[in-house]
């Protein structure tokens, strides 16, 4: 029984990095562009590749790496990446949930540190869901963005200084592509991305209160373009579906 019990598991592990590859494939050039400007920024490469190895959190490295470039506080960044990755917590309750009786207490923080939007899509389209699967998942990705990066931070090393420094577009170009589709598909959503530019703008253009605000205006554009979004223009069950 315990034979039969391990051999599914590997099995199980197996399709989840099957499923991982395509993930791993889009996670690669991504942190490979992280590696060039975080060496462009100023971050020494041994650095940008602790903080893939440490944090995982795509996106919200870019943003650590620029807000630290601007000189901006640890603990800012630190608030900022929780609120941007807070939807973690509710996608960790959905694996709760759908591995209830099979995830152990040990297995937790594992699995917590994977979790990512496209793995959480991967894992919730299986009908029965193991947890072999989503750490089979979770290792191709995480192997995709850590590889990533260390070859961005080895390719920094051989492109001129020129080059390396005009890829700092890339994260801009990046954020437009994931607000993009949404907006397109969301007259709410795009309502909302509108008024988080006007209050970002509003506070940046007005010297006192720039001033007066200083490093947390991203923090500050977040919870009040949220906040009203939340209040005025709550997300309904019909629009998850669009």
């Amino acid at each position: 029984m315990e034979q039969s019990i391990y051999l599914e598991d590997k099995e199980e592990f197996k399709d989840g990095i099957k499923a991982g590859i395509p993930i791993f494939m889009g996670y690669f050039p991504i942190s490979l562009t992280f590696g060039l400007i975080a060496k462009a920024t100023g971050l020494p490469g041994f650095l940008a590749v602790l903080m893939s190895l440490t944090n995982f959190t795509g996106a919200t490295q870019f943003i650590g790496v620029k807000m630290l470039a601007q000189g901006i506080g640890i603990g800012n960044i630190v608030l900022t990446t929780f609120m941007i990755n807070a939807r973690y917590l509710l996608m960790s309750f959905c694996f709760a949930n759908k591995l209830k009786g099979v995830l152990s207490d040990k297995e937790k923080p594992l699995l917590a540190f994977g979790v990512t939007d496209e793995v959480f899509v991967v894992s919730m389209t299986k009908e029965k869901l193991e947890t072999s699967f989503t750490f089979g998942a979770q290792l191709i990705s995480y192997s995709g963005w850590v590889l990533g990066t260390l070859t961005g931070v080895m390719i920094a090393d051989i492109l001129p200084a020129s080059i390396i420094n005009s890829i700092g577009i890339a994260i801009y170009i990046m954020f437009l592509g994931l607000l993009v589709p949404p907006i397109i598909n969301s007259l709410k959503i795009a309502i909302v991305a509108g008024l988080a530019m006007l209050i970002s703008s509003i506070i940046y253009w007005i010297p006192a209160l720039n001033d007066f605000i200083g490093n947390w205006r991203i923090i500050i554009t977040i919870m009040f373009a949220s906040l009203m979004g939340a209040i005025f223009l709550p997300m309904e069950e019909e629009d998850n579906d669009e």
